[in-house]
């Protein structure tokens, strides 16, 4: 069994399409090395845009500024920079390892043995960063 087949083991179905089109994006820009960005850039293309309007709910929840260019434009920029391998197969990069494990606890947390889609997107919806919006903090001298 190859290393990805190991990773296959882990999805259900609709988290299977979005780990296998991380890959098959990776494959495309001859990257061959996965990083959360192929795995972010595969998720926006899943269940009919739901990633979209998830984020675009959050923004308006936070009361940030409607985005001003498309996240997969930037996505796309992020990912002409990341790390290549040269060797045979492909790697998943530690950054998507550990996301794939946050999904992963996502999963059992909701009493599945594999990732779904859902998973994904709740963990990274999960770790982005709520911006500060008190008083000015104070500088450190």
């Amino acid at each position: 069994m190859t290393s990805l087949e190991v990773y296959r083991s882990k999805f259900a179905e609709s988290g299977l399409r979005v780990f296998e089109r991380a890959v098959k994006e990776s494959r495309r820009r001859e990257q061959n090395y996965v990083s959360l960005g192929h795995v972010l850039l595969a998720l926006a293309t899943e269940d009919g845009g739901s990633f979209k309007h998830h984020l675009k709910k959050m923004r308006a929840a936070l009361q940030l500024e409607p985005e001003s260019a498309a996240a997969e434009v930037r996505l796309d920029k992020i990912l002409e920079y990341s790390p290549k391998y040269d060797g045979p197969g492909v790697r998943i990069g530690p950054d998507a390892i550990g996301f794939f494990r946050r999904a992963m606890k996502m999963a059992k947390s909701n009493g599945r043995e594999k990732i779904e889609a859902a998973d994904l997107l709740t963990t990274v919806l999960q770790q982005a960063p709520i911006p500060y919006t008190g008083p000015e903090r104070p500088a450190h001298g």
